[in-house]
């Protein structure tokens, strides 16, 4: 029993997008991202399940994993399609109710996906977020700031091992009739140690929940890159979700 309602609580302090680093919601989700890159456009289907666990007074255990399905249509190469990345994540939270909150964790990527619909290498990003809550502004109403560094190893001889900081300070307006908007709500502001390129986008969400169901889209377009490190030209992400 005390173990129901420690999960029911959970749920009911998550934000409406489930996008706070230190209280997702237990969801499953089917994400549909289009990317215009430097050599073509890939579209990305990922099967995402999160699942936050109490392990004691004011801690979570929040364990995620992705399964992305890619379709790559390179101007060169033409079309691909397959299976890509698969991606394990656990973040260890710690939440006393005071409005603020932190997490670490590690996310894992398999090279599951043959190239060029997987990276071909073993890639870990340790994370940490910090997040406030905002009372001054509409209920649910949140700023977080999470870092992660991505770096790879293994794969063949062509493979250049990544080394790369990921940023994203999170604003999130709670919005009436359970909508909200999200601005840069992903980890897309980002610094290559390897090339010495920064990429900065301008990143928004709006969604909106319908009892236990979520829509969203997601919307990007590059602002700064330097040093050919762009990761898309722009992209739109839609996003489907339940909540158990």
């Amino acid at each position: 029993m005390a173990s129901g309602r420690a999960q029911s609580q959970e749920a009911d302090q998550g934000s409406v997008s489930g996008l706070d680093i230190t209280r997702p919601l237990r969801r499953i989700e089917l994400r549909t991202e289009v990317a215009d890159e430097e050599d073509g456009r890939t579209a990305t289907f990922t099967l995402r399940h999160d699942r936050p666990q109490v392990i004691a007074t004011d801690w979570r255990l929040n364990l995620r994993v992705e399964i992305p399905l890619v379709i790559d249509k390179s101007r060169a190469e033409g079309s691909r399609a397959g299976l890509g990345d698969v991606r394990m994540q656990a973040v260890v939270v710690h939440d006393g109710g005071t409005g603020k909150a932190w997490g670490v964790g590690l996310q894992v990527r398999a090279p599951t996906g043959d190239t060029p619909l997987g990276r071909g290498q073993w890639q870990i990003l340790p994370m940490a977020g910090y997040r406030w809550s905002l009372d001054e502004l509409p209920e649910g109403s949140f700023l977080q700031f999470v870092a992660r560094y991505r770096a790879s190893f293994g794969g063949g001889r062509d493979r250049t091992n990544v080394s790369e900081l990921q940023l994203s300070p999170n604003l999130e307006i709670g919005l009436p009739h359970d909508m909200y908007l999200s601005i840069f709500p992903s980890n897309d502001i980002r610094y290559d140690f390897r090339r010495d390129g920064l990429f900065v986008p301008v990143d928004v969400e709006v969604g909106k929940e319908w009892g236990r169901t979520i829509l969203s889209v997601e919307a990007a377009t590059k602002v700064i890159s330097t040093h050919d490190v762009a990761p898309y030209d722009w992209k739109i992400e839609v996003r489907l979700g339940y909540r158990f």
